[in-house]
């Protein structure tokens, strides 16, 4: 491979070594990639860890494959680490053509020949079954869910370790569980519950399993472990806050990153490395809830290390190999599994608490205080679990029991002894409880930061979200921001442009305004920065949020590998980010829905104060001239219509005689019912005047717009006698009326489209691409810039300004066809969508040159040659913005 034959010429290079995971943070997954960035840190290289599932992931259901498509840094790393399920099958299966070498973390290998990686799920499950066994279980049942490589790892040692034990397995034995997590292991529980609960042990395939299945048993009335013992596999800190505490297996994730750091570089050194699975040691981790009265881990079986022959006292020995593997997170290491500094660690420490008691037994000697300081400060430094120091009080109060009788009865040195036993135990007191205090002071951090991000993301206010200054005021920590922009440089490979920075020093600010492929980002600036304070990992998070997805959120940090969630702080941030930006979005299309409709009320008030001043100014022309007159005699059933009545529908004299029906046949058939039903109400007793707006055909056949206008006069009896009336024309105010509604819509001075409008057909017309794959329309901008040099100079900047714009619409009416739409969307801004435009892109072409028939037109053109990359009008509209832009920053041709 080319990352190969780089790697075998310069072997002394920095590398960035990239991490593929479905999350990057928890107990499973950040102790994972921990492990990784601390054996690369140790080598001077640094960690690209890229999540590959959505940000915040419903209650932990992960779907079915990831969201990111790979190559995401695939450029920026020279060697990847994946993790299982971060790929789906199918790519994985192409990694061979990425160009890098590839190493698996409990992924099936049978898609791609390559180093995987796994704990030692067949002896961790073995120990605690053969455990069970020696508690006198012979119903044991197992549970978990086989979807992953790990797991099924373990059920078939499950099955064989029976089979070695003469036991074989009866119905109702295995429960398949729908998840890794709690709520599977309580599923798990009501299942056995209902069948009689055939077992009396049961092995879960993770702790997050057995803690659901603890809770569901003890829900039920059920004694634990009397009634059933349980073992998990994780090492979870929630399995040691329960009661009774979780026995489980300990896989030590860390030990598995820092082997797969360790076959990536050899291959990046150009060495042979097979593929086939290579395994880390488990540890089996025995509590209470498996039937034990204490907290006890089972001591290492090498019993060849060098620092166990150092001592030839049987009770060192033992202290030493209770103490060896007893109580440690994520810096313990077994022999030759993560590298000689871990080792070297590890024995130093062990040293520091044996050899004090057993000096004290041999010369009667007491540590210095500095020594016991430096003990507390390694204990320290280990992060030792919560039932840590329950472990180490009982080995090393078994130690001086063991040394004690060795002493003669009386001798001097018993007391020193004891004094030594409880100075160790006091270091390694302060050692267990400053871990306790820091996580304490961190999770207070972690909560008092997450409050920050909480305000500043949902205020909605101040700067925007982009700009990543709501990111923690302590945080020093470099950061950058890429939201989706443009097309797909290659399948799966998406443009980002990175509009935000985080950085103390200023280096990164270049960066903004930048676009690069997926497969290049984050960007070489911030992964190989390598500044003060740099933790040699850098997170890349997808900025999503139920159904969005706005881009690529990376950051400089570290995991917390004791959470037993995965949802870490960083996570959490990018779901954050997400929604404030969807937030941003929705007020920034509210205020100019808000803009557009005060442009609209005005245009409306405007409307009303005409149409209300031509009212008045007809109805007191009317009075003055008394036209169009008429009086209905209801008793005799005649009309009077006046000759200024007939004139108006171009009637002479003689041509229309007294009956209603000269008028009503006459009347639109559209508005016939509302006139009749106006006069009949004035003939039954309405108490305001009859006014009505209708049409009337004239004697040419048109029809005109008539304003109506009557009183009733009553006889003695206070019965309607007639109708007395006027008829105006008022076809020239109605056309005008409905010319200033249809301008609502339109540019009053253009007659072209308005925003709203042009955007509402924009947004037809790409959701209309999107059940179509033959449809595309195209997006022209056009700006204004100066006058073009083929119109006169005029001596009013106003007139000329309006001359120009009257130009460039007279030449887009020359080029539009029938299903194009034409806006003005500001004051020299124009706006064209081409409709169904072919693959030749002669339309275009044609517009363009209509509009911009030489350099020197004045006019500035941006192109957007297809709408289908966007998923609505306002996306579509920003990126011919942004192609208009870089136009106008072309130099223009002299």
């Amino acid at each position: 491979m080319d990352g190969m034959r780089r790697g075998a010429m310069v072997t002394s290079a920095r590398r960035t070594i990239g991490v593929l995971s479905p999350v990057v943070g928890g107990f499973y997954f950040g102790a994972l990639i921990a492990g990784v960035s601390r054996a690369a840190r140790r080598d001077g290289h640094s960690v690209v860890a890229v999540q590959t599932y959505p940000a915040g992931l419903d209650r932990e259901r992960y779907p079915d494959e990831p969201l990111l498509e790979v190559p995401v840094a695939l450029d920026a790393v020279d060697g990847i680490i994946v993790i299982a399920k971060a790929v789906r099958h199918d790519r994985l299966a192409s990694m061979q053509e990425w160009g890098r070498p590839v190493v698996l973390i409990s992924e099936d290998q049978t898609t791609l020949p390559a180093p995987v990686v796994v704990p030692d799920n067949a002896g961790g499950v073995s120990a605690a079954l053969q455990h069970l066994v020696e508690h006198g279980h012979t119903r044991i049942g197992f549970i978990g869910s086989p979807l992953q490589r790990d797991i099924r790892e373990r059920y078939d040692a499950y099955r064989t370790a029976l089979a070695e034990h003469g036991i074989k397995p009866g119905p109702g034995w295995f429960s398949e569980t729908a998840d890794n997590h709690e709520q599977g292991g309580s599923q798990a529980a009501a299942r056995l519950l209902a069948g009689g609960m055939p077992t009396t042990a049961t092995i879960a395939a993770t702790d997050r399993n057995a803690v659901g299945f603890i809770r569901a048993l003890q829900a039920a009335g059920l004694v634990l472990p009397r009634d059933q013992a349980i073992i998990g596999f994780d090492r979870t800190e929630t399995g040691a806050r329960l009661v009774p505490r979780l026995s489980t297996v300990d896989p030590h994730n860390d030990r598995i990153g820092g082997l797969a750091v360790k076959l990536l570089l050899a291959r990046l050194r150009g060495e042979e490395v097979a593929a086939g699975v290579y395994r880390a040691p488990s540890t089996l981790v025995i509590r209470e809830s498996c039937g034990c009265g204490e907290s006890t881990a089972q001591p290492d079986t090498d019993t060849a290390d060098p620092l166990f022959e150092r001592y030839g006292s049987t009770p060192a020995r033992a202290c030493l190999r209770r103490l060896s593997d007893s109580g440690f997170g994520g810096r313990s290491a077994a022999p030759g599994s993560s590298g000689t500094g871990d080792d070297e660690a590890r024995a130093g420490w062990l040293r520091a608490v044996v050899d004090p008691i057993t000096t004290a037994a041999e010369r009667g000697t007491v540590p210095s205080g500095v020594s016991l300081g430096r003990l507390a400060d390694l204990t320290s430094v280990r992060r030792p679990y919560p039932e840590a120091l329950e472990q180490f009080v009982a080995a090393v109060r078994d130690l001086e029991t063991e040394l004690t009788s060795t002493l003669p009865p009386g001798s001097d040195q018993v007391p020193t002894l004891r004094r030594v036993t409880t100075d160790i135990l006091l270091a390694l007191t302060k050692g267990c409880t400053r871990p306790m205090l820091a996580r304490s002071g961190y999770l207070e951090r972690t909560i008092a930061e997450q409050y920050e991000v909480d305000l500043d993301l949902l205020r909605g206010r101040g700067s925007s979200p982009r700009a990543l200054t709501w990111l923690p005021s302590a945080r020093r920590s470099a950061a950058c921001l890429g939201l989706w922009a443009g097309h797909e440089r290659s399948p799966g490979d998406r443009e980002v442009e990175i509009v935000g920075v985080n950085d103390t020093t200023g280096t990164l600010s270049r960066l903004i305004g930048t676009r690069t492929p997926a497969s290049q980002f984050p960007p070489a600036a911030l992964t190989r920065a390598g500044g003060s304070g740099s933790s040699g990992l850098t997170l890349v998070l997808p900025v999503t949020f139920g159904g969005s997805d706005w881009g690529l959120l990376a950051i400089d940090g570290t995991v917390d590998i004791r959470m037993t969630s995965g949802r870490d702080k960083y996570n959490h941030w990018a779901a954050l980010l997400a929604v404030a930006l969807d937030q941003e979005r929705l007020m920034s299309s509210l205020r100019d829905q808000r803009l557009a409709l005060e442009e609209a009320a005005a245009r409306e008030r405007a409307l009303a104060d005409t149409i209300r001043a031509s009212e008045e100014r007809y109805a007191l022309a009317s009075m003055a001239a008394q036209d169009g007159t008429w009086d209905w005699d209801v008793s005799a059933g005649t009309v009077y219509y006046s000759p200024r009545w007939k004139q108006t529908l171009g009637y002479g004299e003689e041509q229309i005689g007294s009956s209603l029906t000269e008028w009503l046949d006459r009347v639109h058939p559209d508005d016939r019912n509302e006139l009749s039903a106006a006069i009949a109400a004035q003939l039954g007793g309405a108490r305001t005047p009859l006014e009505l707006e209708h049409r009337v055909r004239t004697s040419s056949g048109d029809y005109r717009w008539m304003m109506c206008r009557a009183v009733t006069v009553l006889d003695d009896a206070g019965c309607p006698a007639r109708l007395v009336g006027a008829l105006v024309d008022m076809t020239e105010r109605k056309e005008h009326e409905l010319a200033l509604r249809r301008n609502a819509l339109r540019d009053p001075e253009t007659g072209l489209v308005n925003r709203i409008l042009f955007l509402d057909r924009l947004g037809a017309a790409i959701k209309r691409t999107r059940r179509s794959s033959d449809y595309d329309c195209a997006v022209v901008l056009l700006r204004v810039v100066a006058a073009p040099d083929d119109l006169p100079v005029h001596d009013d900047p106003v007139a000329a300004e309006v001359e120009v714009r009257r130009e460039v619409v007279g030449r887009l009416r020359q080029v539009l066809a029938e299903g194009d739409s034409a806006a003005r969307l500001r004051q020299d801004e124009f706006a064209v969508l081409l409709d169904d435009i072919g693959p030749d892109g002669i339309r275009i072409d044609e517009l363009v040159a209509s509009v911009q028939p030489n350099p020197n037109a004045g006019i500035a053109v941006g192109v957007l040659p297809t709408i289908k990359p966007f998923q609505d009008a306002d996306e579509a509209l920003r990126g011919a913005d942004i192609a208009l832009l870089r136009a106008q920053t072309q130099p223009r041709a002299h």
